[in-house]
């Protein structure tokens, strides 16, 4: 039987089953006050729902999921930073809150529940300004480099004092998304956040390495250096390895190849609820819920707050087809090695090991123009007494920017006994109390991920 007829046959017997649908929330009311230069705008809802928020093109976008039964709706606001609020359905069951912004601006966005509330704080830059404690402080200096000067920003943290600590964060909160870095630190409350790892600028899709409160989001890219905290809140600074497998109840394994990324060759991806809410378009996806298959789809899958999602390649779909069938228990597996990780954030190539300058660019699969060209430049550190550094570099008419060599000596010469790089150029940004400290080349570019200083929860 030819091969494309078996795909149309297996297709039209895919069930949709209940199972792989959750509740819907009704949106029942939007409205919005203003107070102190600050626009409140706020969705009423029947039940909880998930969301993601992201900045682009003049407009911050707010995406609600799911909603069922969703009416078109548009707020005049014309106050504070504000212009109008648009809700449109954007595909079934997702709705979007597109806001029009005027001029420069922050948001947070707070929840409440009985009855159920999504607020967007819209604010002025001056709003977001936070103190910061002594364990974290901040200096620019202006280095030499071989070409000229450039101005430096530090910031210092004492990861020993116990009410603050350091965290990555999704840009936008979701797989795939950019955001700002000055949006992602206000959105935090953070105290300080400077960009993250290497990313897709056309998509969102972080590159590398991510860990974030123990779950893994992303998987390594080769031998490239990753910046980590420990389950007992070291910072690190090594490479890491990935195994992933999917076991089924009969002992069958899968093996997984990337996770919240299209698969791989012989291998499923995993897509997990910080995707967002459907994957990419597949050919053959399995839904799995509380560890249960509960259905097979095509196309874009949702993807469950309460599991995941399996999906294979169109040439492979033997993988879900032959190993899978509903009700099926399942238990997912997702290693990566040195264990014991709460936190991590990839990036490289390394610049100081040992105390020493050592930038391993070939073996971390960058190329030489990469490593030698001057440009906008970001850092993080740990010095022998375990405190982090996070530096950036700027690039103008002033500054010439730097390369890997000099950002290495640098790095070292701020006391890093260990130190990484992260990404660059337009991507470089350090917020320090809730204001920008360096000039972006540019304007300020969304990012995939960011590393943040943030004050512990009180008990």
């Amino acid at each position: 039987m030819p091969r494309i007829l078996i795909v149309l046959i297996f297709l039209l017997l895919l069930p949709l089953p209940s199972a792989t649908a959750e509740p819907g929330a009704r949106l029942l009311d939007l409205g919005w006050t203003t107070q102190d230069g600050a626009v409140k705008i706020v969705a009423h809802l029947d039940r909880p729902v998930r969301f993601r928020a992201t900045t682009t093109g003049g407009r911050l976008i707010v995406d609600l999921w799911p909603i069922v039964d969703p009416e078109p709706r548009e707020l005049a606001v014309n106050a504070g930073g504000v212009g109008t609020v648009r809700q449109v359905t954007v595909e079934r069951g997702i709705v979007r809150l597109s806001i029009s912004l005027r001029g420069a601006t922050r948001y947070k966005l707070f929840t409440r529940s009985d009855p159920y509330k999504l607020a967007v704080v819209v604010l002025p830059p001056w709003r977001a300004t936070v103190p910061l404690p002594q364990s974290v402080a901040y200096h620019k200096v202006r280095v030499r480099t071989g070409r000229g000067w450039s101005d430096a920003h530090v910031v210092l943290v004492d990861m020993a004092d116990p009410q603050i600590a350091l965290r990555p964060v999704l840009g936008s909160g979701v797989i795939p998304g950019n955001e700002p870095t000055a949006a992602a630190a206000t959105r935090s409350d953070a105290l300080v956040a400077i960009n993250g790892g290497f990313f897709t600028v056309s998509t969102g899709h972080p590159l590398g390495l991510l860990v974030i409160d123990g779950k893994l989001l992303s998987t390594p890219t080769g031998r490239r250096s990753v910046f980590a905290i420990t389950a007992d809140g070291q910072p690190v600074i090594q490479s890491f390895t990935f195994r992933g497998t999917v076991e089924t109840d009969t002992g069958r394994q899968i093996p997984v190849s990337a996770v919240n990324r299209p698969p791989r060759a012989g291998g499923v991806a995993v897509y997990t609820p910080e995707y967002g809410p459907l994957t990419d378009w597949h050919m053959f996806n399995a839904i799995v819920r509380d560890g249960t298959v509960t259905g097979f789809l095509a196309g874009r899958a949702p993807i469950p707050e309460d599991g995941y999602v399996l999906s294979a390649a169109s040439g492979e779909g033997r993988l879900i087809t032959d190993r899978l069938v509903e009700n099926q228990q399942l238990r997912l597996n997702l290693a990566i090695s040195p264990a014991k990780i709460v936190h991590a954030l990839g990036g490289g190539p390394r610049l100081v090991g040992d105390g020493e300058v050592s930038v391993p660019y070939r073996w971390e699969s960058f190329g030489p123009g990469f490593s030698k060209r001057r440009t906008s430049r970001s850092a993080v550190g740990i010095t022998a007494a375990g405190k982090v550094l996070l530096v950036t570099v700027e690039k103008s008419r002033r500054n010439t920017g730097m390369n890997l060599f000099e950002l290495a000596r640098l790095m070292r010469d701020l006391g890093a006994v260990q130190a990484m790089n992260l990404d660059g150029g337009g991507s470089s940004t350090l917020v320090v109390g809730g204001r920008v400290v360096n000039r972006a080349e540019g304007a300020q570019r969304g990012v995939a991920s960011m590393l943040l200083v943030v004050r512990k929860p009180t008990e």
